[in-house]
This record gives structure tokens, sequence and C-alpha cells, in this order.
């Protein structure tokens, strides 16, 4: 009888391992296609690009920069900066100057 309940416990035990060594190789198995998904070239792409999309301090360092880059553009065919004149090249460089750093201080509240 004593024999029959420790070769019960014995199966149940080995069942329960059983069971249990299954179950964590299937986890095993998706973890492994998981990974190799996320490895890929075109899904390491659209993380990157999530990520980026969904920062805001990088949005706002594009916006900023492009601010800059269109401000320059605008002020350099504006300015007198390719004049013969000494002191129009002087001014365009100081208005110059000065427009960008007023359109750097108000980017932020942008």
């Amino acid at each position: 009888m004593k024999q029959n309940t420790i070769k019960f416990e014995l199966e149940s035990k080995i069942a329960f391992l059983k069971s249990k060594q299954e179950q964590d190789f299937n986890d095993l198995r998706n973890q492994y296609y998981a990974t190799v998904e996320s490895i890929k070239p075109i899904n390491l792409i659209k993380s990157v690009t999530r990520e980026f999309i969904s920062s805001p301090s990088l949005k706002s360092n594009l916006i900023n920069g492009a601010i800059g880059i269109g401000t320059s553009y605008f002020l350099k065919n504006l300015m007198y900066e390719n004049s013969t004149s000494p002191i129009k090249r002087v001014l365009g460089k100081v208005l110059k100057f000065a427009i960008k750093n007023f359109i750097g201080k108000k980017s932020q509240k942008i």
C-alpha cells in the first residue's frame, strides 16, 4: 500500500514535470520566433522609424533645424551679403545675425 502511494506520487510528479518541460519548450520556441522576427532588417527599420516619430525631442530638434535652414536660405537671398559695398555687407551680416537669434529664441515657443 505504501509502495502504491509512493508510485502514484512519483507518476504525478513525473507527469507534472513533463507538462512543465513542454510548456517551457513552447515558450522558448515562441521567444525564438519573436527574436528572429525582430532582427529582420525591415522590422529594425520600422522600429527605428516608430521611435523617431514618437520622440518629441527629436521632433522639436527637426523643426528647429528646418526653421534655421529656412531662415538662413531666406536671409542669404534677401540680405546684402553679395553686395560690392562693404557697408551693405556688414549691415546684411548684422541683420542676419539679429534675425537668427530672434528666431532661435522664438522657436522654443513653437
